[in-house]
């Protein structure tokens, strides 16, 4: 069986506006029986594994396709908080990960004369 691995067509860094959806991809080729995981680098929080959300934050979701390569982290109406690095995780042995940067922006204000 070969092994995991993530498909580089991911985005490393991401950017948005506040209170905008941010949505961190991460695709897992040949994932098998394991298992994927999202982390918050500055606190290590586990935000979710498969399809389980755990944090207490209603705006983390993970966006999954069934049968997909894709394990998207989405986080709804994202704040300037947020702004960190996240990692993909996928428990071989040793472990893998992909980190990807989310930088959230101030909202910008048109002014119209």
């Amino acid at each position: 069986m070969e092994r995991p691995y993530f498909d580089d067509i991911s985005p490393r860094n991401v950017s948005t506006v506040a209170d905008e959806p941010a949505i961190l991809k991460c695709r897992v080729r040949n994932k098998g029986n394991r298992t994927v995981s999202w982390m918050r680098k500055r606190d290590l929080h586990i935000l979710t594994t498969n399809i389980y959300t755990y944090t207490g934050d209603q705006r983390f979701s993970i966006l999954h396709p069934p049968g997909g390569d894709d394990w998207d982290l989405k986080i709804d109406y994202a704040q300037k908080r947020d702004s960190g690095i996240y990692e993909c995780q996928v428990n071989t042995e040793p472990k893998i990960n992909l980190a990807v940067s989310l930088e959230v922006n101030g909202k910008q204000f048109l002014l119209f004369k």
